[in-house]
């Protein structure tokens, strides 16, 4: 890395944040926590079954994470801003199509378009490209960075009074619109250079180790890449099954309240839409608290016992959701899962920072969504299964609890992996054994 690139870097990080930040607006706004309206509203103009429209979101979810291992690549290879380039014209494409199908199969056609825009200009991609530009404070930064996904709840309003004004295909073609114009102009301050890389052999004694300022800082950054983990390191770590887990387990939660919190409160609950709609909005205002507050204290904690009693709360959520009724008491688990969630989502990227650096970083985090994401499709569709059976919402949203407990067990038991074996090897042969 070169003194001026460095510069640039620490420069423009925080712009990466804010610009990531306006991309993950629109995507959870309009897409992720929209869904739950969007279900409310299709089905009954057209008649499709609420499988189907499951079955869409959970193909978004499922191509958040089944196409991050390729993201990850491409991010490491092309850059962040060239493959967020293309993913969000893919996914405006996507809302443009779906806008004008007739059948339930080409519904799910478009959303399978939209899914692989989302995966390529989603929180992967603009993960990664905040983890290469910030440098300092980087726990800070991961949390403010999903401000995008809590800001884009308080869309959701907006999205139910558009579905009720226009109807949901002038909706879907408006959500192309914006996501096409806002979505290139934010993504223009994303980085497009590559991820740092490890650096092969050291300085002579002849040779100066540090030039200026910012070339130490570039050095610095270069040792520190040299002792990351790669992906066939990573996977050979109980840290990264594990981390997959919790974290998988968390996103079960997480994507079966974005879809089910709005027909729970309609069709179990009988509460107006707009005021489903309402409630998105301050569960998001209350997971965005959350994110700001772990961006502060992330690095002072320790992030294991921090993310599983997160978890422990989900959980106690999640049963409270089952068991109680009334709006009031409704909209105040809303907002407490909202705390949570905020509270535990950049500590996953953290702990994947901290366990196996950045040399490699897009790789390994899109692996570990590639395996997250069954828990982002699990979710749904098993809310959706058991909510038509016997037991309703409550059995439902108890299965969630149970896993969500099961899930908090997995951050207990994590231990951060030991070097990667080329790193010990190395320190050896320098005379260094104490390294090992």
């Amino acid at each position: 890395m070169t003194p001026q690139s460095a510069r640039v870097r620490r420069r423009n990080g925080w712009w990466v944040v804010a610009g990531g930040s306006v991309l993950l607006t629109l995507q959870n706004g309009l897409i992720m926590s929209a869904f739950g309206a969007y279900l409310v509203a299709i089905t009954a103009d057209t008649g499709w079954s609420a499988g189907v429209i499951a079955l869409g979101y959970a193909i978004v979810q499922l191509g958040n994470g089944f196409i991050s291992p390729i993201t990850g690549w491409c991010c490491d290879r092309f850059g962040t801003r060239a493959v967020s380039r293309i993913g969000t014209i893919t996914t405006a494409v996507g809302f443009a199509l779906a806008s004008v199908v007739g059948e339930a199969t080409h519904f799910v056609g478009a959303v399978v378009v939209i899914a692989l825009g989302c995966s390529a200009a989603g929180m992967m991609p603009l993960t990664v490209a905040v983890v290469q530009s910030v440098t300092e404070r980087r726990t800070l930064a991961l949390g403010l960075l999903p401000t995008g996904v809590a800001l884009g709840g308080l869309a959701v309003p907006l999205v139910t009074w558009a579905l009720d004004s226009f109807g949901w295909r002038a909706t879907f073609m408006g959500v192309a619109v914006v996501i096409f114009v806002v979505g290139l102009a934010a993504g223009v301050v994303l980085p497009t250079d590559r991820a740092p890389r490890p650096v092969v052999g050291a300085a002579t004694a002849s040779e100066p180790a540090v030039v200026d300022g910012a070339s130490a800082v570039a050095a610095s950054e270069d040792r520190a890449t040299s002792g990351d983990h790669d992906l066939r390191s990573a996977l050979h770590t109980g840290a990264f099954w594990l981390l997959i887990l919790g974290h998988g387990s968390a996103l079960v939660a997480v994507s079966a309240v974005n879809l089910h919190l709005v027909p729970l409160m309609t069709h179990h609950h009988g509460i107006s839409l707009a005021i489903a709609g309402l409630t998105v909005a301050v569960m998001s205002v209350a997971q965005l608290l959350g994110q700001i507050v772990t961006g502060f204290i992330g690095d002072r904690v320790d992030k294991r016992w921090y993310a599983a009693i997160c978890m422990m709360v989900q959980t106690g959520v999640l049963i409270a959701l089952a068991m109680v009724s009334g709006i009031g008491l409704v909209v105040a688990a809303a907002i407490v899962h909202g705390i949570a969630w905020g509270l535990r989502g950049p500590t996953m990227t953290a702990l994947r920072t901290d366990y196996f650096g950045i040399g490699s970083f897009g790789t390994i985090m899109g692996w570990s969504m590639g395996f997250v994401s069954l828990g982002l499709v699990v979710g749904p569709l098993l809310v959706t299964a058991l909510a038509d059976g016997p037991a309703g919402y409550p059995g439902a949203f108890v299965a969630l609890a149970v896993v969500t407990g099961l899930g908090s067990i997995a951050f207990l038991v994590l231990r951060k992996p030991r070097p990667p074996v080329r790193v010990v090897q190395q320190a050896i042969g320098c005379g260094r054994p104490e390294a090992a």
